[in-house]
């Protein structure tokens, strides 16, 4: 099975200055589907409240409250209280922490930040001084990244590497070594589910299928999907066939009821109505606002 299918392949930056920074105006219902990267990220939100999920582990977070998100772990994010929100992301390859030779820095800090041999903080509420000065100056790299100024990239590497000795110096005062958990484990069980889903979505999935595939009992795994993310696993199913389906409605001039059967609807009425939940409005009138004829 081809984990990449769940992975996110998007390019962040170049190869040269491999950090981009995002900003995202989020509705009440959606924030971001489940998903993982090779790269580190740092989602700070900028307004309303949101929930972010990173593993198993689960951070109700406000304005200028951030989570730090680590090469492989699964991530998403949930409306809280029914408010929109809106963040912002810095997303950048582990690559960019290292110098060309191999020094003290890398041996001592760099090297074993980059392999998880130490748990670091994920969620950065302000609390205490260097969770402030974190936060600080993790706004400072967005917008120093947007503004582009002479020298920003000397000034964010010099930031992430503020923040880095900062999220280390914790670490190290709570004693956090880290070794693979069992939060790990179950993070894992999670992405080879949604693999196979991300596979064989244009398909007939059964529960049963999904469960065995972990080797659960199919109440076990319902349970242990809907802890993990919230939803059911055929809520996640027709989340998922329902974005594959947007996407074909924005980028062919296929028939409706053909994109309906493409994406795994094999009952168009229903595809019409999970669409109008999960989108707001018909497949029709989705493809008229993205300029395609119905």
């Amino acid at each position: 099975m081809d984990r990449n299918l769940l992975k996110e392949n998007r390019v962040h930056g170049d190869v040269m200055y491999p950090l981009s920074v995002y900003h995202m105006d989020c509705s009440s219902q959606h924030i971001l589907d489940c998903h993982w990267h090779d790269e580190l990220e740092f989602l700070i939100v900028t307004a309303g409240k949101a929930t972010f999920q990173i593993g198993t582990s689960y951070y109700d977070l406000s304005a200028g409250q951030a989570v730090f998100v680590n090469s492989g772990d699964l991530h998403a994010g949930y409306p809280l209280d029914h408010s929109h929100c809106s963040y912002s992301a810095v997303v950048f390859s582990p690559d960019l922490l290292f110098s060309a030779g191999h020094d003290m820095l890398q041996e001592k800090y760099i090297t074993p930040f980059t392999q998880r041999k130490l748990e670091t903080a994920s969620c950065l509420k302000g609390d205490t001084l260097w969770e402030k000065e974190v936060l600080k100056w993790i706004e400072e790299i967005f917008v120093i990244n947007l503004e582009k100024t002479y020298a920003y990239e000397l000034e964010t590497k010099a930031r992430l590497y503020l923040i880095l000795s900062r999220l280390l110096a914790d670490s190290k005062s709570a004693g956090q070594v880290s070794p693979y958990s069992r939060n790990d484990y179950k993070a894992e069980r999670l992405k080879t589910v949604l693999d196979y889903i991300q596979t064989h979505y244009p398909n007939k999935i059964h529960l049963k299928d999904l469960a065995s595939i972990i080797s659960m009992s199919e109440g076990h795994f319902c349970r242990f999907f809907k802890q993990m993310l919230k939803k059911t696993p055929f809520d996640y199913l027709n989340h998922y066939r329902i974005q594959k389906a947007a996407k074909l409605l924005e980028s062919s001039n296929k028939k409706i009821y053909e994109i309906s059967l493409d994406v795994g609807f094999d009952n168009f009425s229903y595809f019409i109505n999970i669409f109008k939940v999960h989108m707001g409005c018909t497949p029709s009138q989705y493809r008229q606002k993205n300029l395609f004829p119905s």
